[in-house]
Parts: C-alpha cells; sequence; structure tokens
C-alpha cells in the first residue's frame, strides 16, 4: 500500500460513522494502525502533541471534521503524505511505510 490510499482512507472517514468513531476514541498508535489496516491501509502511526496536529502547516492538503467531532487533515511533509487526527484523549500522526 502506498500513499496514493490516503485519500481513499480519508473518504471513508467521511462516510463509515463507525470507523470515525473509532479512531476518535483511540489512545495508542497501535489502535489507530489496527483500524487503518481494517480499513484497507498499511501505515505507521505515532502520538503526537495536539498542537502539533492543530498548528498551521504551509502544505496543506484537505483538512475536515468529521460528526462526531474527529478532526483531521492530510499535508504534505517529509518524504510524502502525513495525515494527522485530533481524538478525543490523543492525536496521532499517520503516514504510509513508502512515504
Amino acid at each position: 500500500m502506498s500513499e496514493q490510499q490516503i485519500p481513499a482512507f480519508l473518504e471513508r472517514i467521511k462516510t463509515d460513522k463507525s470507523l470515525a468513531e473509532a479512531l476518535l476514541d483511540a489512545k495508542t498508535p497501535a489502535e489507530v494502525i489496527r483500524l487503518a489496516a481494517q480499513a484497507g491501509l498499511d501505515c505507521t502511526a505515532a502520538e503526537i502533541s495536539q498542537w502539533q496536529a492543530t498548528r498551521a502547516v504551509s502544505r496543506l492538503v484537505e483538512s475536515g471534521i468529521c460528526p462526531n467531532g474527529l478532526r483531521w487533515r492530510s499535508l504534505h511533509g517529509p518524504g510524502g503524505i502525513h495525515v494527522q487526527f485530533v481524538g478525543a484523549s490523543a492525536s496521532f500522526g499517520l503516514w504510509c511505510p513508502s512515504c
């Protein structure tokens, strides 16, 4: 899998309420990786600070808020496209191994 699959993953987050809810409630990078894998995305994830997940970025691709309050954005970063989530208790960065 590659970063080209990130847009499809983001579309799924927008339409799959159970996935968005599970990501909102995720507490560990392992949970995010498991949820992404179940949605068909091979990725790596790490917990990041809320500041990092919400600070202004110069290379924003897309951002949004799911009806349940899950905030997300995709951006160009070192090596490719990255996704950042702001959950209920933790924030995460997500990227594909090929990035």
